[in-house]
């Protein structure tokens, strides 16, 4: 799904990545308030969804509900209010590679200082011998 060009506030771009997603809003309630009854949960969700209400969404309740929703209009209003460039998602195979090139890079820093402890020890073993 394309995010939008503008958003009015934050309340619109909440509201579109709930309505966006392939989640129906009482199965996100429940994610982001487990510890309550669905109805409670979802009453609970919509006062945080309205601008006239008190509720608010945390930093992490926000990243969780786009993460679980698949949509990321917040991230998107964030980077427009805050001048920043829209982010692209990272491939999975992109990161992967990556991943990989971390792991072997760390790999041969590992062997190289074994290497040397090796030498290390052997020249002090020489010496006390």
């Amino acid at each position: 799904m394309q995010s939008k060009l503008f958003y009015e506030d934050e309340y619109e771009a909440l509201n579109l990545m709930v309505s966006n997603s392939q989640k129906a809003p009482k199965e996100l309630a429940c994610f982001l308030f487990p510890h309550l009854k669905p109805d409670s949960a979802y009453a609970r969700l919509k006062a945080c969804l309205n601008s006239e209400k008190d509720e608010r969404l945390t930093f992490g309740q926000i990243i969780a509900a786009m993460k679980f929703c698949g949509c990321y209009d917040p991230l998107m209003y964030a980077c427009d209010e805050t001048m920043h460039a829209r982010p692209d998602r990272k491939a999975p195979k992109d990161e992967e590679v990556r991943l990989v090139e971390a792991i072997n890079s760390a790999a041969t820093v590992m062997t190289n200082a074994m290497k040397q402890l090796e030498h290390l020890r052997s020249i002090g073993t020489a010496r006390t011998a």
